[in-house]
């Protein structure tokens, strides 16, 4: 009980114990198709500093975290795919001699730089702070691209090729085309923009050479997609939006079939494949199986719309209709299916009693009898297993990896009930609503009779048992009553979820990083 306590306390504080470490690496890996490193001698031969401290563990793991999620802004296997071998990250990188742009640091006795590309299969990056690192990494990242060409690297031969078309073309010759997109992605790119216009180059670093001005450009747009992609449709001639449109076009022919203007505005608008967007490597055959279940359940699903209609954003509205397909109904009451092979969590207070037996039926009318197999009145948790299933696969929604804040924006769907006082009340099965985090009670594993997360999301009889998702569409809470003096609506705990879950040892999804 100490030890769960622990752990708890550890995902509440969103501290990630040192062994996340190798799992983070091999996501890396997995989906990039090239390897972090933090030791001198796991690189490859080439020219890189004379310095280069480690980092602390600490320090280790927020780094792969940092550059699992900027790995996905490219697509998956890319970096593998363009001879990207191995990404070093030091805690500093120094060298004796300067350039006109560093600084000097007297504790290392030299010249503090950010990273560099060995011209052949590595890049190396020092970790800084955390606004930082990423600019470095694409930086970066965008030397190799610019020195690759069909997945062949070669320095000598690729990497100025393109200079002098670039030097005509910020000159305002010989200008590149207007990239189209339609009228929707422009709509919805326009609610992602922050209203950012690079009108003439990045920085002034931009001016050491063409090479730099272009490796600027690349880590500008990296981290300000929206308004990139948008500034190159609508100022097409700003030198700022030619070079936009250069280096992605360098991104696009560093790989056969490699990503194009649509490809990088459908990655900011979450349209990419459900692999790309998690991050990580499946399993071909049952990658095949569970997209073949969802890709049926979206189809026959006539409750969908709702998400639809009450959620505008795109990436929260593509993040919620992934997991409005794991909903359930529960015997006039509410749950989530966490397994492929068919496990609901419910409230205790619906499932009612070991061994009793309910029909749960899916948003596309699917429908099975399931038996409870697990409960716990203290924390008003229970779980359902689905009998005759064969071998079928089920659309199931994962656990986010950390408790939720006060302010957490969420997404309640659930089913309120067709009557009350024998009256029909009008409301649509599998309801989405929305809301926030707005408190909690003292001890997250007390008695939840009265659920110990506090939220607004609107909810009404039937919807105990309904899960809380946050806008990743991972769950959060499980909303179980309300507060008759206050009016607010109550949850049971994330902790009280994992606690109940890892006790039993029942068989549940963490979020992927």
């Amino acid at each position: 009980m100490i030890k769960m306590l622990f752990l708890l306390t550890i995902l509440a504080c969103g501290t990630v114990p040192a062994n996340e470490l190798p799992k983070l690496l091999q996501a890396f890996e997995d989906y990039s198709g090239s390897q972090i490193v933090f030791q001198r001698d796991k690189l490859p031969r080439g020219g890189y500093y004379k310095i280069m401290v480690p980092l602390s563990s600490e320090k280790k793991i927020e780094a792969c975290q940092i550059l699992l999620e900027e790995a996905k802004k490219y697509p998956s296997q890319y970096l593998g795919k363009i001879g990207l071998k191995k990404v070093g990250v030091f805690a500093a990188c120094v060298s004796p001699r300067g350039d006109g742009f560093r600084p000097f640091n007297q504790k290392y006795s030299g010249y503090l730089y950010y990273g560099v590309w060995n011209r052949r299969d590595a890049v190396v990056a020092a970790y800084y702070t955390k606004t930082q690192l990423p600019l470095t990494f694409h930086h970066e990242v965008f030397h190799h691209v610019d020195g690759t060409y069909q997945g062949t690297t070669n320095y000598q031969m690729y990497f100025r090729k393109d200079d002098p078309r670039y030097e005509k073309i910020i000159q305002g010759k010989n200008l590149y085309g207007k990239p189209f997109l339609s009228s929707s992605d422009r709509k919805s790119l326009k609610k992602k923009s922050q209203g950012k216009v690079l009108r003439y180059w990045v920085s002034d670093y931009a001016s050491k050479n063409l090479g730099e001005d272009q490796a600027e450009t690349a880590r500008y747009f990296m981290v300000n997609r929206a308004d990139g992609l948008l500034q190159a449709i609508f100022y097409p001639k700003l030198p700022g939006s030619q070079r936009i449109i250069h280096i992605l076009k360098a991104y696009q022919f560093a790989v056969a079939k490699g990503p194009d203007f649509q490809w990088f505005a459908n990655q900011v608008l979450g349209k990419t494949s459900f692999a790309e967007e998690k991050g990580f490597s499946v399993n071909k055959a049952s990658s095949r199986t569970e997209s073949r279940a969802r890709r049926a359940s979206v189809i026959d699903n006539p409750y969908i719309k709702q998400v639809d209609e009450k959620i505008s954003n795109p990436l929260v509205r593509k993040k919620i209709r992934q997991v409005q397909i794991a909903c359930v109904d529960v015997d006039r009451g509410s749950g989530i299916n966490i397994s492929s092979q068919g496990i609901i969590l419910t409230a205790g207070h619906v499932a009612k009693k070991i061994g009793r037996e309910v029909d749960v039926k899916f948003p596309n009318g699917s429908s099975f009898r399931a038996t409870c197999t697990h409960i716990n009145n203290h924390l008003d948790l229970a779980v359902l297993a689905l009998k005759n299933t064969g071998d079928k696969t089920f659309p199931y929604a994962s656990l986010a990896r950390r408790a939720p804040s006060v302010g957490t924006r969420v997404v309640c769907i659930g089913q309120p009930g067709k009557t009350y006082k024998s009256k029909p009340t009008g409301y649509p099965s599998f309801c989405v609503s929305r809301g926030k985090i707005r408190g909690f009670l003292s001890d997250p594993l007390g008695k939840q009779s009265l659920g110990r997360t506090k939220h607004d999301a609107w909810t009404f009889w039937g919807h105990s048992g309904s899960p809380l998702f946050n806008h990743q569409g991972e769950i959060v809470a499980m909303h179980n009553s309300w507060d008759s003096n206050t009016a607010m609506r109550h949850a049971v705990t994330y902790e009280a979820i994992v606690h109940f879950l890892k006790t039993n040892k029942i068989d549940f999804r963490l979020a992927r990083y």
